[in-house]
């Protein structure tokens, strides 16, 4: 089972253990949908796809990566280190004067960063919902 199978498996209920009368509680129904983003936070709605109502702050659970978070980071620099960015290769360049020896480099460990790329009005997102619980897991693009 993978993690998003399991994921869902406990969501459901369906791994609850059984009540004293020997039966299980119900299982829930769970959806993955798309949806947009009708007002960002404080007061955050949702318009699912294919649905007229939207749906309010009371119901929504967003994972952290989309809401203003800080982490705890290290940085590293280290001149004309080639960096894999998917669809592209970079060169990472901080000296661009010259782009000659000496090369830099540095480090800088457990530096606090604050991220500020919160949801926004219109941003499409991917919504898992169980019962009426909607929990907001991630913004999704065309490619």
């Amino acid at each position: 089972m993978n993690g998003f199978q399991k994921l869902a498996h406990t969501l459901s209920g369906m791994d609850q253990k059984q009540g004293q009368n020997g039966a299980k509680p119900p299982q829930k129904d769970i959806r993955i949908e798309l949806a947009t983003v009708i007002k960002p936070q404080p007061d955050l709605k949702i318009l699912i796809d294919g649905m007229a109502e939207p749906i309010g702050k009371e119901f929504l659970t967003i994972a952290e990566h989309l809401a203003r978070h800080k982490r705890i980071v290290i940085i590293t620099h280290q001149e004309k280190a080639e960096r894999d960015l998917g669809d592209m290769k970079k060169e990472d360049y901080l000296d661009t004067d010259d782009l000659a020896a000496p090369y830099t480099s540095f480090k800088h460990n457990y530096l606090e960063q604050q991220f500020e790329d919160v949801l926004k009005k219109d941003d499409k997102i991917l919504v898992l919902s169980v019962g009426s619980a909607y929990y907001i897991m991630d913004r999704v693009v065309s490619p």
